[in-house]
Formats: C-alpha cells, structure tokens, sequence
C-alpha cells in the first residue's frame, strides 16, 4: 500500500497540473520531507536584490524544501513541447531564482520551451552543512518529476533537458554524465523515470572540481574541509563524459572572474574526444551572473545562440 504522505503529493499534482494554462504551477519535489531534511527547523528567507517592481531579482536562502516551478504553455500545443530543468546559480548558499531561473523560463517560453524552475537545497545553509548528496539528489528527482507529469504537463518526455548557471552548472552537468535510467522496480512511479538529460546546457557554468580551475573554497563547500580525490574526480563533470553524454550548448565569457572559462573548454574538449556534439558561445567580454539579461557586453547574446541551437535541434521555434 502506497503511504498516505505519498497519496497527498500525487494528488496535488493531479489535482493543480492538467488544465492550467498560461501561469506558473508551483510543484514539491519530494512527498513530504525531502531525505536528508528530517528535523531541520530553519526557515527560508528571501531577499529582493532588485526594486521588487521593476526589476525583481530574488535570492532564495535556507532552501530545505526543494520545489520545480513550471512555467506552463500560454495555449494548448499541437503536440508535446520541449522542456528544460533549470539550475540557478547562488554560490552553493543560494538559489537565484529570477535572474537565473524565472526569468530564463519566461524567455524560453517564447520559442515554445516550456522552463522549469528548480529550486534546490544548496550545499550550505545558515545553519546547516548538505554538501553535494542532497543537491545531487534534488536534480536527479527533478529530471525524473518532469517526465512522470510530461503527459499533464504538455512536454515530450524525449525532448527534457537541463541548463545551468554558475554553480547551478554543476548539478546539470552532474545528471548530464553520471545519470541512470530509472530503478523500474521502485514502488514510487517518480523513481522509475530516467533522470537523463536529451540535452544539456550551461551559462558560466562551474563544471570541475580540479583544484587549480575551482580553488579550495568550492570544494569545501561541496565534500566538506578534507574532499577525498574520489569525490573531486567524481564531479569535475569533464573526467566523466562519455559517447552517452547529450549533445551540449555552453556560454561563457573569458573575463568571468568568478568561474573561470576553463570550466567550459576542458568540458568542450571532453566532448569532442567522446564523439559528443558540443557548441560553446565564448566572448572576450562579459563578466559573471548576467543571466537572461542585455547588460550591453558581448556575451549577452548567449541567450539568442542558445535558442539558434535549440532550433536548430529541434528542440524550439523561432519566435512568431
């Protein structure tokens, strides 16, 4: 018998998903406590780094309950959409849940991509140490969530893939080349999705965990003060590419002094050795956490590359 805390999660999804049209549905992502969050008390916090009219630009702090935010089709599609999962970034403390997600759903939603905003418990909190596992698990989960409500959700659950920006780069490159296919014995029907991506993407991403690219402090903030070289090789996303990889798009800036470029180029060149068709957008000029936005600089036109290549792929439309 299914426990009746799963019941009532299935049933808000049921219940909230099918007819919606244009507007955004707010989804939990585990059935009540996520694992790895029984007992913690702490509460989340969100702060207005913009005007909270003009522009809103919220950061998301004390993440323990991790939720997708769906950005639903304005009208009913012929047939099935493309989707995309999408990681904001926040250095591992927070989720920045506009700039880096809402608003990217807003701009995909245009070329007939359906956004889907995940909003993950972060390595650190105020008052609480998750490292890696819990992130890593929220993503998995997220992947495996879409596909189980594609059908209510209007998606193609052949055409789901995973974007990130900044440090939200390596959750979506983490399920982009350590995913599994589903465990098809699990009593839970989420779990028996497969959690790979058909496609990854990433803004300034941070994909590796090689001292000399990432430095120390990420690394602490993932496995802890004393990371093993299991866990360091494990996630530098580069030294796990293989031909089963998805096809990738990666946008970065040279002068990115937060993330370095060489996140992208040595994830770029690992495809390239597996056979796995990667595009990169590279400018000279940029900087670090424009997100969706112009701010006149080179590497703001990562966005219009982004949607050329999913067109291209079959994975959008050009803009009515």
């Amino acid at each position: 018998m299914i426990p009746m805390k799963h019941l009532v999660f299935l049933s808000l999804i049921i219940a909230t998903a099918p007819s919606a049209r244009a507007g955004t549905l707010q989804v939990p992502l585990w059935p009540g406590v996520a694992p790895g969050s029984q007992g913690i008390t702490e509460t989340e916090k969100v702060v207005e780094r913009g005007d909270g009219k003009r522009v809103i630009d919220r950061s998301i702090h004390d993440v323990h309950r991790p939720t997708l935010t769906v950005h639903l089709p304005g009208e009913t599609p012929r047939r099935p959409l493309a989707a995309v999962v999408i990681c904001p970034g926040g250095g591992l403390t927070r989720v920045v849940i506009d700039k880096e997600g809402n608003d990217v759903a807003r701009f995909l939603s245009r070329h007939a991509v359906i956004g889907i905003v995940l909003k993950f418990r972060t390595a650190k909190t105020t008052s609480h140490f998750y490292g890696m596992t819990p992130m890593e698990a929220d993503v998995r989960r997220a992947m495996r969530l879409v596909r189980h409500n594609a059908k209510r959700w209007q998606i193609d659950p052949q055409r789901v893939g995973v974007l990130g920006f900044s440090a939200g780069g390596i959750l979506a490159a983490t399920v982009a080349t350590r995913f599994d296919r589903g465990d098809a014995d699990n009593r839970d029907p989420v779990e028996r999705q497969s959690c790979r991506p058909d496609f990854f993407a990433g803004a300034y991403p941070m994909l590796t965990m090689k001292t000399s690219v990432v430095g120390p402090r990420y690394q602490e903030l993932l496995f802890g003060p004393s990371p093993s070289a299991s866990q360091l090789l494990r996630y530098s996303s580069e030294q796990n590419v293989t031909r089963h990889t998805p096809p990738s798009f990666l946008a970065h800036a040279r002068d990115d002094r937060a993330v370095r470029v060489t996140n992208t180029e040595l994830f770029a060149k690992a495809c390239r050795q597996a056979g796995v068709p990667c595009t990169t957008f590279i400018r000279d000029k940029g900087g670090h956490g424009y997100g969706i936005r112009d701010l006149g600089t080179p590497i703001n036109k990562w966005r219009h590359a982004f949607v050329d290549w999913l067109i291209k792929n079959r994975l959008a439309k050009p803009r009515r």
